[in-house]
């Protein structure tokens, strides 16, 4: 299976790190947990960055395409809060569960942006981790700048 990921190209010496999501936490993991945020598209991919991106400074982007194991865990929307998108709301327990003791790799859950689609988190800590993730491509991204200009 092919997962995608947007990345400040900065990071480009260490694309697999989560050191950003293990020192800031993020809507799926909190702080101290090394996860990894990839999406089922490259769209999506670009949709989870422009959400939180600073109009007046657009960064130069690499996009990472990697390969890993079919097979995963998944949370379903009938498993949040009908308001989790918006609130503080506590993960469910396997999620948390997972991010403590990793037993897979990877996690499907749904996008915030476009609860239809899905990404993928990949726990940095699973033992099995660097053997089953590969790196596919690597590549620059331009980011086109009407995405975040006034014209929207």
């Amino acid at each position: 299976m092919l997962v995608y990921r947007l990345y400040k190209s900065t990071y480009l010496a260490d694309p697999l790190s989560a050191e950003g999501a293990r020192r800031a936490g993020g809507r799926w993991n909190p702080k101290g947990i090394p996860i990894l945020y990839t999406s089922a598209t490259p769209e999506l991919a670009l949709l989870e960055v422009v959400a939180h991106l600073n109009p007046s400074f657009i960064p130069s982007f690499h996009l990472l395409v990697l390969e890993i194991p079919q097979d995963h865990r998944t949370i379903a929307l009938a498993d949040l809060s009908p308001r989790w998108p918006e609130s503080d709301d506590p993960l469910p327990g396997p999620l948390v569960d997972w991010l403590k003791q990793p037993d897979t790799l990877t996690v499907s859950v749904p996008s915030a942006i476009v609860s239809r689609s899905r990404n993928f988190l990949l726990h940095t800590l699973y033992p099995g981790f660097s053997e089953q993730v590969r790196i596919v491509e690597n590549q620059p991204f331009r980011l086109d700048a009407r995405l975040l200009g006034d014209g929207l």
